[in-house]
């Protein structure tokens, strides 16, 4: 009988788990509330529902499994985790703990949770609407970072030095919440970031690489606007960071599958800003870390999901190269003429490009991470070589828009 996987989202993120699903001799069911996403194409099965639909995503599932074989639900790259665990749990088949997914989905939960076992973060408060916002800010201290409770990509962030703009960033935060109508107030931490993969497995916490990430933060919004691997950090706070996500997968009661933290370096110390039950999205874990390491993270957190033991043929480093993802940044506005994307295809050491837009497309103004009109990812053997790779791409990469 054939084996189906249940893949939560059908983005551009999600190919790399179809195309690795089929090499597992598995079949796949896509699940997407559009039937225009990218990873459609190859699916076995499309189920037509949105991924935070989560009552419809798992009746869907139940009566999928009447009459077909379901080995195993999964997700990478995109905060789902919650619906995974809800259709894996009535399914009965491996996962993690409902109420886990669901504290790593919600923001404001997650900052309880990792507080009650003091993991270093930033300082925080929420409130249900604007006026308890004003009261709270003023105790918290500007500079500070409203945020959405529940949604990913820098969707809802802003950055406030003052009073000023509060009450249109408590807007916009609620307006990118999906189940959890409050606001996020944090302490806004002065530092670098970076992306730290792990895989957790017999309740063990192995490391899968950490990513250097850049920010635009000339605006109020934290835009990112590209990401190296493997971290050019020393490799004892890079082991800080490791024990750092160690203990806050405990604190969360994750005991299996992946897990992945957005960290931040105060004074050379790590604190956690945002952690998830999942794999990096930004082309990181899918395409860099493979580029990086000739790791296969996908597989191995599939093995998991489908109650597999893990091979650790799959996250052990075989090799140690640089690689990076970046995007242009054209104006807003109407895009009247893209050029030079065939050529950068043949620029020896960029790997994948990844347009999201032509000509008469709409620019919008960069207020979070999914604004990004389409990514380029790199590898090379060293840092300067990668850093002469990205300049060239840059350069010769045009994107012009009615208001330049």
């Amino acid at each position: 009988m054939d084996r189906y996987l249940i893949i939560v989202g059908g983005g551009i993120l999600q190919i790399p788990a179809v195309n690795e699903a089929h090499k597992m001799g598995l079949k796949v069911v896509v699940l997407d509330k559009s039937l225009q996403a990218p990873a459609m194409t190859d699916a076995d099965e499309k189920a037509l529902i949105s991924t935070k639909d989560i009552d419809a995503a798992v009746n869907y599932a139940k009566e999928f499994a009447e009459t077909h074989h379901v080995v195993g639900a999964y997700t990478q790259g995109t905060d789902v985790e919650l619906t995974v665990a809800c259709i894996a749990k009535e399914l009965g088949l491996p996962g993690i703990d409902v109420q886990s997914a669901r504290d790593c989905n919600n923001k404001i939960e997650m900052r309880k949770r990792l507080a009650k076992y003091n993991i270093p973060g930033p300082r925080f408060d929420f409130a249900d609407n604007y006026e308890q916002a004003q009261q709270k800010a003023e105790k918290l201290g500007y500079p500070l970072v409203v945020k959405s409770t529940d949604n990913s990509g820098s969707r809802g962030i802003r950055i406030l030095n003052n009073e000023n703009m509060l009450k249109q960033a408590c807007e916009e935060a609620l307006k990118y919440s999906f189940y959890d109508k409050r606001i996020l107030l944090e302490e806004y931490l002065e530092g670098e970031e970076y992306s730290v993969d792990t895989i957790v497995y017999n309740g063990i916490v192995y490391p899968c690489g950490i990513s250097d990430r850049e920010f635009d933060y000339s605006k109020e919004f934290a835009v990112q606007t590209g990401s190296v691997t493997p971290s050019r950090l020393p490799e004892k706070i890079q082991n800080e960071m490791y024990c750092l996500m160690s203990q806050a997968a405990k604190a969360m009661g994750i005991n299996k599958g992946a897990f992945k933290g957005d960290l931040i370096l105060c004074d050379n110390k790590p604190k956690i800003l945002e952690i998830t039950a999942r794999l990096s999205g930004g082309f990181d874990s899918q395409y860099r870390k493979p580029y990086s390491f000739g790791i296969n993270l996908i597989k191995a957190t599939i093995d998991i999901a489908i109650g597999n033991n893990l091979d650790f043929r799959d996250i052990v480093p075989k090799w140690i190269k640089y690689s990076k993802t970046t995007s242009p940044f054209p104006k807003a506005g109407k895009i009247t003429k893209i050029s030079g994307v065939d050529t950068i295809k043949n620029i020896k050491g960029v790997r994948n490009v990844f347009m999201l837009i032509k000509e008469g497309d709409i620019v919008e103004d960069y207020k979070h991470c999914v604004n990004r009109v389409g990514y380029i990812i790199l590898s090379a053997d060293s840092y300067e070589e990668l850093k002469q790779i990205e300049k060239q791409t840059i350069e010769t990469l045009e994107i012009i828009t009615n208001d330049e």
